[in-house]
């Protein structure tokens, strides 16, 4: 005879809806650190205001 028990699908849908907020979440905080990596690179690509600062002190 068939076991009636719901709790070992229960568990399986448990761990399996588990596992997709872990993944949900684990791309949410890839996609912000891949914003700061692109702001931080492209903040870096920007000399001009670090030469016009360093130019000027030593002008005189």
């Amino acid at each position: 005879m068939p076991s009636l028990s719901i709790n070992n699908p229960m568990e399986v849908l448990r761990q399996r809806l588990l596992l997709e907020v872990a993944r949900k979440q684990m791309r949410e905080a890839n996609q912000r650190q891949a914003v700061a990596n692109r702001v931080f690179l492209q903040n870096v690509g920007k000399r001009g205001f670090w030469a016009n600062s360093v130019s000027s002190r030593y002008d005189n």
